[in-house]
């Protein structure tokens, strides 16, 4: 994964996922630095919706299978 700012560009791994406190908390390391990313129910459902729209579907599929339709 790649996280992008303004000032850095981050390569995140994730390495364990759990969940705490009605939270799912992703622990990896963003290089060298260890991280974690904490998303509530909320933040889910809304992440589930953009990735499940019809509009997106295809391309989030072909991301999982290895394949680039936009290349």
């Amino acid at each position: 994964m790649l996280v992008k700012t303004p000032a850095i560009k981050l390569g995140v791994e994730v390495r364990e996922s759990k969940t705490e406190g009605g939270k799912l908390i992703l622990s990896g390391v963003a290089n060298a630095m260890p991280c974690t990313v904490e998303m509530s129910g909320p933040e889910l459902r809304r992440m589930a919706a953009m990735l499940l729209h019809p509009k997106h579907i295809l391309k989030v599929a072909a991301v999982f299978f290895g394949k680039h339709p936009d290349a």
